[in-house]
């Protein structure tokens, strides 16, 4: 592979990791959860190093070449997003109805009252 290849490559896999996408929104909403973000990109970490070795090891190659295991590993994943999209519809979130008590330090202590300019 010629050097030129991997630093394209490279740069585009770079950007497509800093777009914004169900991962950001995962560690935000884990932030927001006062849970630890760490742990949570830690974890996709983790996805990304698994996947990238997956690659490295042919398997996208596999994939690609074998028609019947990307159908099936397409409709799986199909499958999956259509299972949590359901479980979203059947219990969707409302502000405000969680039993937990907020946190006077967590993201609701910046709505309280404004002070005075003096």
């Amino acid at each position: 592979m010629h050097s030129g290849t991997l630093i394209s490559f490279l740069a585009v896999d770079f950007l497509l990791i800093c777009v914004p996408g169900a991962d950001w929104a995962y560690a935000i909403a884990a932030g927001l959860r006062e849970r630890s973000v760490t742990v949570a990109v830690a974890g996709l970490v983790a996805g990304y190093a698994l996947r990238t070795l997956l690659a490295v090891a042919g398997l996208a190659v596999l994939v690609a070449g074998t028609p019947q295991l990307l159908t099936a590993l397409t409709v799986t994943g199909a499958g999956y997003l259509a299972w949590l999209g359901w479980g979203v519809l059947r219990r969707p979130a409302t502000p405000g109805t969680t039993d937990e008590p907020l946190a006077a330090t967590g993201p609701a202590s910046f709505s309280a009252a404004p002070r005075s300019a003096a």
